[in-house]
This record gives C-alpha cells, sequence and structure tokens, in this order.
C-alpha cells in the first residue's frame, strides 16, 4: 500500500488504474465511491483525488465503458438466475428418477426376501 502524498500530475499509468478499477468495481456490482477507494491505496492518493480526476477527466473518455459495466450486473444477474432455474429442473427431474427408481428397488427387495422366506420355510419343512 502507498503512502497517500499529494501527487499533482497524473500519469498515463494512474488513469489506466483508476479506469480499471472503477470500470471493474461497477462491473462486478460495486460503486464508484467504492472504487475511488480501492484505486486511492493502489496510487497513493486520495479517494477525493480519484474520485475528483474520474469525474473530471476520465468518465468522458471512458462512458461507453461505464455504461456497459453498469449494464452487466443485471445481465449477469439474468444469466445467474437462468442458470439456477436450470439447475433446479435437472435436479427435479433426477429427484423423480431417482425416487422412481428407489421404488422399484425397493418392491424387487420385498419380492427377493419373500421368495428367501418361502426357500427358507421350505428347506426348514423338508429337514425336519
Amino acid at each position: 500500500m502507498k503512502e497517500n502524498t499529494r501527487k499533482d500530475r497524473w500519469t498515463p499509468e494512474d488513469d489506466r488504474i483508476l479506469v480499471e478499477t472503477v470500470i471493474g468495481a461497477v462491473k462486478n456490482g460495486g460503486t464508484q465511491l467504492g472504487a475511488f477507494e480501492e484505486a486511492a491505496e493502489k496510487l497513493g492518493r486520495t479517494k477525493q483525488a480519484c474520485g475528483f480526476r474520474w469525474n473530471k477527466t476520465l468518465r468522458k473518455i471512458h462512458s461507453a465503458e461505464l455504461e456497459a459495466a453498469q449494464k452487466k450486473p443485471e445481465h449477469h444477474l439474468k444469466s445467474h438466475l437462468k442458470q439456477a432455474m436450470s439447475g433446479f429442473d435437472e435436479l427435479s427431474d433426477s429427484y423423480m428418477r431417482l425416487k422412481k427408481e428407489h421404488e422399484a428397488l425397493a418392491r424387487e427387495h420385498h419380492r427377493l426376501l419373500a421368495w428367501l422366506s418361502k426357500g427358507v420355510a421350505f428347506i426348514e419343512k423338508g429337514d425336519s
């Protein structure tokens, strides 16, 4: 973690880090304010300086990326919801299949126990 000292000039590398941090945070459902705090730690600047740089200069340049990032969480959520519902349907189908197989095996088990019981009774009857 860098020390927060005053730096007047922003380098292209500083700008890149700030942009990646803000866009990444928004894409993952975070806030710009949270991104400014994170960028401040990375860059050794204050969160206010990062916010000012973003809002005054970089936001205009990267508005399309920001807009796309802001839409992504909603799309991401719908995708996860659709995947969860699909997974639930598959699990439900599997459960029903297994339940039917279990019932069939239980019937077969009872049939075999009855058959063995008759066999044991027949053998015991023959031994006496």
